[in-house]
């Protein structure tokens, strides 16, 4: 991600708010104020999300920005893990760039493997599974704080859940 974001930057400025009670109470968004904004130059918002979806973000920024959205395909994401928090089955987006291995894995707070719930060969695209909160073993697992890390070639996204018991 650090080399988008420095791509991006040696070629654009943007401008940022310098008055954060003016600049978050004008964009606030149905009752919370999500971390990541994308204004175009008239200071229109053009979208707003909570939590961070590189794909998403870029699909925002690119069309303003010349000879970047030819170049750059879709970043592998997890594109959402439904319900979150949860306390049954969980559904999970993701979206893998180019064709290859790939994998899906849950992990615990502690960073131990709870489940791979994928792995072998996809095509591109968007893909989804369902996590039903047992380990490998087949165990429920405890409640707590999950990680799901989805890795293609030497690419890797991350989505945090929480399971509550």
């Amino acid at each position: 991600m650090e080399s988008v974001v420095k791509y991006y930057a040696r070629q654009y400025t943007y401008p940022f708010f310098r008055d954060p009670n003016t600049g978050w109470s004008r964009y606030r968004m149905n009752g919370y104020i999500p971390l990541n904004y994308v204004v175009d130059t008239a200071g229109v918002v053009v979208g707003s999300m909570e939590g961070f979806d590189e794909y998403t973000i870029r699909s925002w920024i690119e069309p303003y920005l010349t000879g970047v959205a030819e170049e750059k395909k879709p970043a592998l994401s997890i594109a959402g893990a439904a319900p979150n928090p949860a306390t049954g089955p969980q559904n999970v987006r993701f979206n893998v760039p180019t064709p290859g291995n790939v994998s899906l894995r849950v992990y615990a707070s502690s960073g131990e493997l709870v489940r791979t719930l994928v792995s072998g060969t996809m095509a591109a695209g968007p893909g989804a599974t369902q996590w039903n909160l047992r380990d490998d073993r087949g165990q429920q697992v405890a409640g707590g704080m999950y990680f799901y890390e989805l890795s293609a070639g030497a690419a890797t996204a991350r989505l945090k859940t929480t399971v509550l018991r």
